[in-house]
């Protein structure tokens, strides 16, 4: 049976059954057998910021009978599926060090403060967007809007820009601070100078200032509930192959049916069932 590993930091899912085709993952491919340096395609996690998601049946079982005068629960004890209760923005973060731009696919910026005005976005330290920043300490986001489409998700958050041109074919235009932003699939984008790092582990949250930004169009914010049951492609179920006998409606499942095949439940011939 396949299994389902989800990404504690933004509740972002690995099913086994479908894969993850758009990376060169095939369906079908155990969680195990990932390459190590496997990351969340959405927030930047590595492997160990995944778990195990439980089955129906197995929550039911491990859920407690309800008691009149329940057992307080134990200080410190802590369930991790809390955090996939947080709602989530999808944005582009940008950077530029030198004569090379790169972006990537981030899901937690926000406004963390309004005197001084200031934002937050928390970076994991394996993207090379994240190393820019570090250096130059500038950055520009880029709002995505729910009439994205699922190519922007794979050219930023599919592929690493060590070596790839994720700009190359994206339509941009460069704030004043020289960052590209998108202008397509957007309605807004902010300029952000860093004003302070905070070391979180995995991740880098980075407090910045903002010194420059617009809105693009009125389109609303794509959220991550969205854009799972909007943007992203639902994988195609496989086609099932066989034979269906006309009589019953028993399916022989197979490419080819034995010439003096008989319907186990009606008995009927070969020559009574038809291709599905």
């Amino acid at each position: 049976m396949a299994d389902s590993y989800i990404c504690d930091l933004c509740a972002w899912t690995y099913n086994e059954a479908e894969g993850l085709p758009e990376q060169g993952i095939a369906p079908g491919t155990k969680w195990e057998d990932l390459p190590e340096d496997f990351v969340c395609p959405v927030c930047g996690a590595d492997k160990l910021e995944f778990e195990k998601k439980e089955s129906e049946p197995e929550k039911v079982k491990k859920t407690p009978t309800a008691r009149a005068n329940p057992e307080p629960v134990q200080s410190g004890a802590f369930d991790k599926a809390v955090t996939r209760n947080f709602t989530y923005g999808l944005f582009v973060l940008t950077a530029r060090d030198g004569e090379k731009d790169n972006g990537c696919i981030i899901n937690t910026a926000i406004q963390a403060a309004s005197d001084p005005l200031r934002v937050s976005i928390a970076v994991n330290k394996a993207n090379y967007t994240h190393d820019m920043i570090i250096k130059t300490g500038a950055f520009n986001l880029s709002f995505l809007s729910e009439d994205s489409k699922f190519d922007i998700y794979q050219r930023f958050g599919f592929q690493s820009g060590r070596d790839t041109d994720k700009l190359q074919g994206a339509r941009y235009q460069r704030a004043a601070n020289g960052i590209v932003y998108l202008t397509e699939q957007v309605n807004a984008y902010l300029s952000g100078k860093v004003v302070q790092t905070v070391d979180l582990g995995s991740h880098t949250l980075f407090i910045a200032e903002i010194t420059g930004g617009e809105v693009l169009s009125k389109t609303p914010s794509v959220s991550y509930a969205y854009y799972f049951a909007n943007i992203k492609p639902k994988p195609e179920k496989a086609k099932k192959t066989g034979w269906v006998c006309t009589i019953c409606g028993y399916v022989y499942e197979g490419e080819e049916l034995p010439p003096d095949y008989i319907c186990p439940i009606c008995k009927h011939p070969a020559s009574d069932f038809k291709k599905l």
